[in-house]
């Protein structure tokens, strides 16, 4: 039995939480959507998906202003962890958020993979 898109988009979040040092990881669309997540009861989903949209859209306009290129990263490091967000194709990005002391080189490794499978599966017909 083929799995639904949904089902394929909670594999890649299980993946990723599985890399350890996460408090929460998430799908959004370019445009602010909550397209999947897996988060703790204190975060409230919706509202981190809007944020990190719009986080990723203010960069995007400075990198163009500025003609630096595409973004690939943004971390936003702050007192209680790092807000990691990563373009997922074109139509996506993928999120997470660490704990204060995360091995960020490894999280960065995993959402590289893991953000080419975002948009594989997003692209499928």
């Amino acid at each position: 039995m083929t799995k639904t898109k949904k089902e394929k988009l909670d594999d890649v979040l299980t993946v990723i939480m599985q890399v350890g040092q996460l408090k929460a990881c998430g799908i959004v669309s370019k445009e602010g959507l909550l397209i999947n997540s897996r988060t703790p009861p204190d975060v409230n989903a919706r509202i981190f998906s809007a944020l990190c949209s719009t986080i990723m859209a203010a960069a995007e306009a400075a990198s163009e202003q500025m003609a630096t290129g595409s973004v690939s990263q943004i971390s936003v490091k702050t007192e209680k962890g790092t807000i990691v967000l990563m373009p997922a194709g074109k139509k996506a990005l993928l999120t997470v958020l660490t704990e204060p002391n995360a091995q960020l080189g490894l999280i960065f490794v995993e959402m590289e993979s893991r953000a080419q499978q975002v948009d594989e599966i997003l692209e499928e017909m």
